[in-house]
């Protein structure tokens, strides 16, 4: 089994396309067959009217109730990064970002960041505090926070939006007021510390937007949870360099695979996902989790033309997947979430769902977009249903 989540696929009609999404204006023959020859439908990542996020959405699909395990994302993406954590650390999900006068101007500096920017991640080692910070995808970064009686019961520094204020840190519970505190003095170091840095210095002098402060949300703590092998009985790998997803992944039990190329951004080489995962099958896996970011991505850029060329690729490379796989193997796609690209960002529709073996497939009627699967034979369902589907 290959279960594929292009993060970000679902959309909606707008004038400007003659309302038709994205998915059924781009060319997507193997997403279509697959559509076509198994069974679709529309599933709500996690439930009916709920714009969530990719990590509750990935929660949900695997079975793990958001509503019962999730204690922010911060974990997540602070694990997937490659650090380790520990019951009582808290950790959360940064972007590098642009603050002018208390104003965060950009709350995603540059998307290119790692092409000038990593000596800054270093550089916070200088701080006097216990904390690790690593890379993740281009601006972002895990940061884990190491002290006692630390809680992950705090509200965040990241305004959401830009060109709005820096958020105070606020505890949502007293005993988290200390964390809170902490929080807030780290931001203002953080602040002092990137602003005096030469890469900012010189940034500045160019007119270039500097990374002079980190913000900080979906603080949270690892989360212990049965593994995805108690829970199915399935020996599974996760090929998923975006790092919330990785830590998730990670946190469930699923086995890592690291791929040449694969960057989980614009640049990413989906054809050696593709190999990697033909190779995880033959190397006694036996359910493979294959992520795509880069169509996300173009949904929160407001770019049409990228989340069709990133839809066109993914169907590449499941193309791959189709030729090279063993007949028997099934493939199955879906999303996270929808990410209209009118209006970037997360709204709250289902998202188009299909399954199919590779012996079966042969080109029909249906496609694989948000109209057709309506009527497929799944109809509409949560993602707490999907494992009992594939299964």
């Amino acid at each position: 089994m290959i279960f594929i989540i292009i993060d970000g696929i679902g959309d909606v009609g707008t004038p400007q396309t003659q309302f038709k999404t994205p998915l059924q204006i781009a060319k997507i023959p193997n997403m279509n067959m697959i559509a076509s020859s198994g069974l679709c439908g529309m599933m709500d990542p996690v439930e009916p009217g709920l714009a969530c996020g990719s990590d509750t959405a990935h929660m949900s699909i695997f079975g793990y109730d958001p509503f019962k395990y999730y204690r922010g994302r911060g974990a997540f993406e602070t694990m997937g990064s490659g650090i380790e954590m520990n019951v009582g650390d808290i950790a959360f999900k940064c972007n590098f970002a642009h603050i002018d006068n208390g104003i965060v101007k950009l709350r995603r500096v540059d998307r290119e960041f790692p092409q000038w920017g990593l000596p800054l991640i270093d550089a916070l080692k200088l701080l006097p505090f216990n904390i690790e910070a690593k890379h993740a995808t281009e601006h972002r970064i895990g940061l884990k926070v190491v002290g006692q009686n630390l809680s992950d019961q705090i509200t965040g520094t990241d305004p959401l939006k830009d060109n709005l204020p820096l958020r105070v840190c606020k505890a949502k519970v007293p005993e988290a007021q200390k964390t809170a505190d902490l929080v807030n003095n780290l931001s203002e170091q953080i602040h002092k510390l990137l602003s005096d840095h030469p890469i900012n210095v010189d940034r500045q002098q160019k007119g270039l937007p500097t990374a002079n402060i980190i913000l900080m949300r979906g603080c949270g703590q690892r989360i212990n949870v049965p593994s995805f092998k108690e829970k199915y009985g399935l020996n599974g790998a996760i090929i998923a360099p975006t790092a919330i997803i990785q830590g998730l992944g990670k946190t469930i039990g699923l086995d890592y695979i690291k791929v040449e190329g694969a960057t989980g951004d614009y640049n990413t080489n989906l054809i050696n996902k593709a190999k990697a995962a033909v190779k995880c099958l033959q190397d006694n896996y036996n359910f493979v989790f294959l992520h795509v970011k880069a169509v996300d991505d173009a949904g929160h850029d407001k770019s049409l033309e990228k989340k069709i060329k990133y839809l066109e690729l993914a169907d590449e490379m499941i193309d791959y997947l189709i030729k090279n796989c063993d007949q028997n193997v099934k493939i199955a796609i879906t999303g996270d979430h929808t990410t209209p690209w009118a209006h970037g960002d997360h709204t709250y529709q289902p998202v188009p769902f299909a399954v199919a073996t590779i012996k079966d497939l042969k080109p029909g009627q249906i496609g694989f977009n948000e109209i057709d699967c309506m009527e497929g034979k799944l109809g509409r369902f949560c993602g707490r249903s999907v494992m009992r589907i594939l299964n």
